[in-house]
């Protein structure tokens, strides 16, 4: 008895240490499985990495080409890859607000151009190529400014009747580059513009031709229609002139009236020689009954001035 419960012994103790060994090596076994796990996670992560880098470097050089469109799907995809990459978020942001500042400017809109060049500067681009595409961006924004300007005032000057300031202004116009998409347009506007200034002028220069081949005959103050105007529309607007200049009605003065515009008229004003035959050259005004502002040519320098 003794004997078989030494022998069942050992046997319970050769077990014991059989289900050890057994318990270890499956520890073995699962942290190498983790290890193993671990080490494959770094590797694709590692090689994600090293795909955005090489995007971020074609990116860089399609921008150089000017590519930036392209560019900007390279770099989203640099991002899928590694969202960590700050070279690439920054780079993104300043191609996104370039072509935001891009298409503004082509739309006319120099306000939301200029907005989003001001965000590239604060994203510091450090004088790559994207930084000089976007200065020579800013300066067509400029130029946008500037002929937006030009074409208004050179409406407002047509409007008003005065066209030798229009002319001047038109010129200007044109003188800026056209390969702005928006300055193109402008400058297509301002054909009609130059197309009114020539309409107007051809008949002013008729209607100052007629008049200076009649001749003052009343003793009293005469007037001169031109234009299409009633003899009544004719004496208001006289009426509304010598009244705002601060000339005086009087006898022998002679008005020439040439409508050049809505509320916008040429007046001569002669004063008769004592024989009422000839009529001596007092001024020849630009006056808007609307608002009431005038301006009178200078003979010396042919331009119309306040």
């Amino acid at each position: 008895m003794t004997l078989q419960l030494n022998i069942k012994r050992s046997l319970t103790g050769v077990i014991a240490i059989a289900m050890l060994f057994s318990l270890a090596a499956c520890r073995n076994s699962s942290q190498s499985g983790a290890t193993s796990g671990s080490s494959s996670t770094s590797s694709s992560e590692q090689s994600d990495q090293k795909r955005a880098a090489t995007l971020l470097k074609k990116a860089q050089k399609q921008i150089e080409n000017g590519q930036t469109t392209s560019a900007l799907t390279t770099l989203k995809k640099a991002q899928e890859l590694d969202s960590s990459n700050d070279k690439v978020s920054k780079l993104l942001a300043n191609v996104q607000n370039y072509l935001d500042a891009k298409d503004a400017l082509n739309d006319g809109d120099t306000s939301s151009a200029n907005e989003s060049l001001a965000k590239m500067t604060s994203e510091q681009t450090n004088g790559d190529a994207l930084t000089s595409q976007a200065k020579d961006l800013s300066t067509k924004a400029a130029q946008l400014k500037e002929a937006n300007r030009w074409y208004q005032n050179a409406y407002d000057a047509v409007s008003n009747g005065y066209y030798e300031t229009a002319k001047a202004d038109l010129a200007k116009l044109n003188a800026l580059p056209s390969s702005v998409r928006g300055i193109k347009n402008l400058q297509n506007q301002g054909k009609s513009l130059t197309s009114q200034i020539n309409a107007a002028s051809s008949s002013t220069t008729t209607a100052q031709s007629s008049n200076s081949s009649s001749s003052s005959t009343s003793s009293s103050t005469t007037s001169q229609t031109t234009g299409g105007l009633t003899d009544e529309q004719t004496d208001q607007v006289i009426t509304s002139f010598t009244g705002t200049v601060g000339i005086t009605n009087q006898s022998g003065l002679s008005f020439g009236v040439t409508q050049l515009g809505t509320n916008y008229y040429q007046v001569e004003v002669r004063q008769n020689n004592s024989s009422n035959t000839v009529g001596s050259l007092t001024g020849i005004y630009r006056y808007n009954t609307q608002t009431g502002s005038y301006t009178k040519l200078n003979t010396i320098t042919g331009k119309y001035e306040k």
